[in-house]
This record gives structure tokens, C-alpha cells and sequence, in this order.
């Protein structure tokens, strides 16, 4: 039973992690629509919906077991939005410091999957190819906000 509740905390966490950038992506869409910054929005939209295609394939490795998809974010996530709240009654947001947030966001991301990965190696090899497919097509991703980014 210990396993089982091992194997399924893995998954949630790769869920939780990609309910946060779902999340964050629906903040970015937030600020820079209706502005001139509209051109990211589709961009954002494509991550936004990359994560949820990542949650739909990590969820039967949950339900296999009875147990039921995170649902919530993690703290540091909701934090993070927050700030990003903050920042925009202290100065308004330009493309570079919305795609600098989406880039630390990717950074939060990655290392989170890097963590998972390796309580994954060890007790649910089952999920560890999907999982490495997952952040590999997340790596693309990230080094596409990074090139937006510094243009």
C-alpha cells in the first residue's frame, strides 16, 4: 500500500505542477489582452493547453489506483501569481517582463519535473518515459519563452 501511495504522490505532483502553469499561462493571457501585447496570447494559449494535455495523460496513472487527479496548485505557484498582481499596481507590464515571469515560471516547471523524475526512477519506472517525453516538450517550450524573451 505504501508503494501505491508513492507511485500515486508522484503523479499528483507532476498534476499539481501542471495545474500551476496552467494557471500561471491564464494570468499571462489575462495581462496582456486587449493590449498591445495580444500577439503572445496565442503562445501563452498553446503552453496553457501543452499542460493540459500533460494533466489528461497523467491522469489514468492516478485513477489506476482509485485515487482521484490534484486538482489544486502548490503554494509557490499561487504565490507567484500574486506577485505577479502586486507588480502590476506597482509599474505596468511590458512583453519582456510578462515573458520574464513566463520564463521563470518554465524554470519552476522544469525543476519541479526534475524532482518527480527522480522519486519516479526509483519506485514507478512505469511512468518515467512519459514523464522524460513530458519535460522534453516542456524544454521546447521554455527555450521559446527564454528566445522571446531576449529579443
Amino acid at each position: 500500500m505504501e508503494n501505491t501511495d508513492k507511485k500515486v504522490n508522484v503523479v499528483n505532483s507532476a498534476i499539481e505542477i501542471n495545474n500551476d502553469r496552467i494557471a500561471g499561462y491564464e494570468k499571462a493571457i489575462e495581462i496582456v489582452s486587449g493590449g498591445d501585447m495580444q500577439d503572445l496570447v496565442p503562445i501563452f494559449q498553446k503552453y496553457k493547453e501543452q499542460s493540459i494535455t500533460f494533466k489528461s495523460e497523467l491522469t489514468p496513472y492516478v485513477l489506476q489506483y482509485g485515487e482521484q487527479p490534484e486538482e489544486g496548485t502548490n503554494m509557490s505557484g499561487k504565490l507567484f501569481r500574486m506577485w505577479m498582481d502586486i507588480k502590476s499596481l506597482v509599474a505596468p507590464y511590458t512583453a519582456q517582463t510578462v515573458l520574464d515571469s513566463c520564463e521563470r515560471g518554465e524554470d519552476e516547471f522544469r525543476d519541479a519535473y526534475k524532482d518527480i523524475l527522480n522519486d519516479a526512477l526509483e519506485d514507478y519506472s512505469g511512468i518515467v518515459d512519459l514523464l522524460q517525453t513530458q519535460l522534453s516538450d516542456q524544454q521546447v517550450a521554455h527555450q521559446h519563452i527564454r528566445e522571446l524573451r531576449d529579443r
